[in-house]
């Protein structure tokens, strides 16, 4: 006999959900079957599931298949390809008994009374029984040695098309700042995820393939009563959902990860060589003070700031990596108006196998406050040494250099720095 297992036997399901647009499903199912079964058919399984992904646990399986055979129209109808069906006239309630010989392009039968070819006949085709083996959903398909089965199945899989990512609002006004996680969660995979154990695994999982999904319709779902628990997994950041969620097929759902009141933030200038403005750079550490200290999965930052009149205004946005406790964060929100930087080489002069460059940064501060401003200039040379600087600096790596300059209001400060190129090591290779 034939049992067929959905998910009103599910004991219980866990959804692990990766970065990489695809999850980990999990589930168990009493399976109970009235005399030996030889087929066991595990319906209410996603659409776009990898069948090489598939560990089943609970029953000894012969063979195993995907079967996606679902009831259309097409489908249906090959069924019955060389078999009589009817057709019948809605008017008179005349049925017609016809032959079925083809439905690739259209309805073609053979009349059974007169042989006569008949395309696309017009009425109701009324079929016989629907077809043994014809499956209403995709299902798992497996032929089992015959037993009478009274036991819990667990099953688990792969399945592409269900994706999550993470986005934060942060809004700030003076030097504190509300910072809040969400998270977004998209399934397509083809199947509905209901009370699920919803975990999220943040971190890259090499795969031999990358899946792409648009968006859909948006369900929001505030999680902060609930909470987050952040688990321990080598390589990993994995966050668990502490109530069962429920995410359906073709939605979009957001969950809150957490929110931070009243932490302090520091905003800082910067400028680069050929910069017209400077960049406006929003820095705070990701620390239990700060109302954090949690790994952060990397996702886009969305930063609103409150004005003179209390109104909140967007700042910018900027993408976060993923980020341990303790380290500090950096968010670039755009360019700021009223510091403007001109920079250009001022002298090139060679000495013997030496070559010294002058070069000059011109920033102009149109604040009413005084500013503290890095400059990062890089030198394409390899192989380079400091002569002079007007500022304090730090070489940051072989090519990198960063000078902090500080300017009074409505002033204007030049930086001027010269080194040296050994020219006689150009060329060589080590």
């Amino acid at each position: 006999m034939k049992l067929q297992s959905t998910r009103n036997g599910r004991k219980s399901l866990s959804v692990a959900a990766y970065n990489g647009g695809f999850a980990l499903v999990r589930e168990s199912r009493l399976v109970t079957s009235d005399g030996p079964a030889e087929e066991v058919q595990f319906l209410d399984v996603a659409e776009r599931i990898e069948p090489d992904s598939i560990v089943v646990k609970g029953l000894e399986i012969l063979e195993q298949n995907y079967d996606y055979d679902l009831v259309s129209k097409g489908k249906l109808l090959e069924r019955y390809i060389d078999r009589n069906v009817h057709v019948r006239n809605s008017e008179t309630g005349e049925a017609v008994e016809m032959r079925l010989l083809s439905v690739s392009e259209c309805i073609i039968g053979e009349r059974a009374d007169t042989k006569e070819i008949v395309i696309d006949p017009v009425g109701e085709l009324i079929l016989p029984a629907l077809s043994e083996g014809l499956l209403l959903k995709p299902a798992l398909v497996w032929k089992i040695a015959p037993v009478v089965l009274d036991q819990e199945i667990q099953v688990s899989y792969l399945t592409k098309s269900l994706e999550w990512h993470a986005h934060y609002t942060m809004e700030i006004n003076e030097h504190e700042f509300r910072f809040e996680g969400w998270v977004k969660i998209l399934n397509r995979s083809g199947a509905h995820y209901e009370k699920a154990k919803l975990t999220l695994v943040a971190g890259e999982v090499h795969r031999e393939e990358e899946v792409n999904n648009g968006d859909s319709t948006i369900v929001y779902s505030r999680m902060q009563e609930a909470g987050v628990t952040v688990l321990a997994l080598p390589d990993r950041f994995i966050y668990r959902m502490n109530r069962p969620v429920t995410v359906m097929n073709e939605q979009l759902k957001q969950l809150s990860l957490f929110s931070a009141h009243g932490a302090e933030f520091k905003r800082t200038y910067q400028v680069c060589s050929g910069d017209t403005h400077a960049d406006i750079k929003l820095e705070f550490f990701n620390t239990v003070e700060n109302g954090l200290g949690i790994p952060l999965p990397a996702g886009l930052v969305k930063v609103y700031e409150i004005g003179e009149s209390e109104e909140a205004f967007f700042a910018g946005e900027d993408r976060i990596a993923h980020t341990i406790p303790g380290k500090n964060l950096c968010i670039h929100i755009g360019k700021a108006v009223d510091i403007t930087s001109d920079s250009y080489e001022k002298l090139r002069e060679k000495h013997g196998v030496h070559e010294y460059i002058t070069y000059v940064y011109k920033i102009e501060n149109g604040k009413a406050e005084s500013i503290r401003l890095t400059v990062e200039h890089i030198i394409y040379d390899p192989f380079w040494e400091m002569e002079s600087s007007s500022h304090d600096y730090e070489r940051k790596s072989s090519s990198k250099v960063e000078f902090v300059v500080r300017i009074h209001p409505t002033a204007t400060v030049e930086l001027e720095f010269t080194y040296k190129i050994d020219k006689q090591h150009e060329g060589r290779s080590y």
